[in-house]
C-alpha cells in the first residue's frame, strides 16, 4: 500500500482490482485500519468510485471516536458537496453536535428526515437518526419536541429485521412519556406493534406499562411470557402487581407455585397471605404455609436468604397449627397426618386449591396447573 491516488484514468483502471480487494477483504471484514481507510478513500475519490461515500462515512465516524469532530464535519461536508448521501448527512449532524452546536445538529437532522434521500436508508439506520434527533431535543430541554421523533423511531424500527431496534425505540418513547406523565399515551402508541413474535417488546411493555394495559391485553402478554419460558419476567410482574393490588396477591402466590419460583419469591407472598389471625385460621392456611416450607426446603440453590425463608416458613406453619388448635409439640405429627410434607405433593395441592379460590383465574395460570 504505497503512493497516493492516481493521476490518470489508466491508473484508476489498474487500481480497481486493489480497491475491490481492500473493500471486500478488509472493509467488509471490519479489519480496515485508520490509515487504510484514509488511503482507500483518497483513491476512491480520485477514481470517482461510488463506494467513496460509504468509506468517507466510516472515516468520519472514526474521527469522531478519536475526539476530532471538526475534522469529521469538514470531511463529511466535502463529500456532501458531491452528493447528498443520507448516511454522511447523519454523521455530519453528529459531528456538529459533538462540536457543541446542538441547535445546528437538530436543524441538519430535521432537514435530513424530510428529504427523499432519507428513504434510501435501511430501517435500522433511519431509526437511529430519529433517536439521535430526539436525544438532541431532550438535551436542549425540548421534551415535547422529542416525542414525534421517538414515535417515528418506533414506526421505523418495526420494519427492521432485528427486533432489538423496536425494543430500543419503544423503550426511549416509553421513558419519555412516563417521565411526562403520559403512560396512557405510551400504551396507545406502542401496543399496535405488539405481536406474538415480539416477546422482548412484550416484556418491556409489561414491565413499564402493566397498570395501563387493559386486563385482556395484560393476560395475553403473561400467556406469551409463560409459554416462552420467561418465568422470571412473569414472576416479577406478578409480585409488582401484588404489591400494588392486594386482590392480586393470591394470583401471585399461586403463579409462584405453578412456575416454580424460588423461596425468596414464594415465601414472602405466603407470609402476606397469612398475615392475619383470620387468614391463619382459614382451612387452606396449612397448605399455603406448608407449600412455602417445601419450596424453601427443596430449593437446589442454597443461600442465606433461602435458609432464612425456610426458618420463617416453619415458624409460620407452627403459628397456623396453633390457630387450628394444634399445640407445638404435636405439630410434627399433625404435619404427617395432614400430608403437609413436600413428598406428599403439598406444593401441587396448594396450587390447585388456591386456583379454586380465584374467581376468573387467568387462562395461563389454569393451564400451568391443570395442564
Amino acid at each position: 500500500m504505497q503512493g497516493g491516488p492516481a493521476a490518470s484514468d489508466v491508473d484508476c483502471a489498474r487500481a480497481r482490482p486493489a480497491l475491490d480487494w481492500f473493500y471486500r477483504e478488509r472493509w467488509q471484514a471490519d479489519e480496515l485500519e485508520r490509515l487504510e481507510l484514509q488511503w482507500l478513500l483518497d483513491w476512491m475519490r480520485q477514481c470517482h468510485d461510488p463506494r467513496r461515500f460509504e468509506i468517507a462515512d466510516a472515516l468520519c465516524v472514526t474521527l469522531l471516536g478519536e475526539g476530532r469532530p471538526a475534522e469529521a464535519a469538514a470531511l463529511a461536508g466535502e463529500l456532501l458537496g458531491e452528493r447528498r448521501d443520507p448516511g454522511l448527512w447523519h454523521t455530519l449532524a453528529l459531528a456538529t453536535a459533538a462540536s457543541g452546536d446542538r441547535r445546528g445538529a437538530i436543524e441538519q437532522l430535521a432537514s435530513l428526515v424530510s428529504t427523499p434521500e432519507f428513504d434510501e436508508l435501511p430501517p435500522e439506520v433511519a431509526t437511529q437518526v430519529h433517536l439521535d434527533l430526539a436525544s438532541l431535543h431532550q438535551q436542549q430541554g425540548a421534551l415535547f419536541q422529542a416525542i414525534p421523533s421517538l414515535t417515528r423511531a418506533v414506526e421505523t424500527a418495526s420494519r427492521a429485521s432485528d427486533p432489538a431496534w423496536l425494543t430500543e425505540a419503544a423503550r426511549a418513547l416509553i421513558d419519555q412519556l412516563v417521565e411526562q406523565g403520559g403512560a396512557d399515551e405510551a400504551v396507545r402508541l406502542v401496543t399496535p406493534y405488539l405481536g406474538d413474535d415480539r416477546l422482548e417488546l412484550w416484556k418491556l411493555v409489561l414491565a413499564r406499562l402493566a397498570r395501563q394495559l387493559d386486563p385482556e391485553r395484560r393476560e395475553q402478554g403473561m400467556s406469551l411470557l409463560v409459554a416462552a419460558g420467561e418465568h422470571h419476567a412473569a414472576l416479577n410482574l406478578l409480585v409488582e402487581e401484588a404489591a400494588i393490588d392486594p386482590d392480586r396477591l393470591l394470583v401471585a402466590f399461586t403463579g409462584a407455585l405453578a412456575l416454580g419460583a424460588p423461596a425468596e419469591v414464594t415465601c414472602p407472598l405466603a407470609t402476606r397471605l397469612l398475615a392475619t389471625e383470620e387468614a391463619r385460621r382459614h382451612e387452606q392456611a396449612p397448605l399455603i404455609a406448608a407449600a412455602s416450607v417445601a419450596v424453601a426446603e427443596t430449593q437446589e440453590e442454597k443461600s442465606v436468604s433461602q435458609a432464612k425463608w425456610h426458618r420463617d416458613g416453619v415458624s409460620l406453619l407452627i403459628s397456623v397449627a396453633r390457630h387450628h388448635g394444634i399445640p407445638e409439640h404435636e405439630v410434627k405429627q399433625w404435619v404427617e397426618d395432614e400430608g403437609l410434607y413436600h413428598e406428599h405433593g403439598v406444593v401441587e395441592r396448594a396450587a390447585r386449591q388456591c386456583l379454586g379460590r380465584i374467581s376468573d383465574p387467568p387462562a395461563w395460570l389454569r393451564r400451568s396447573i391443570e395442564g
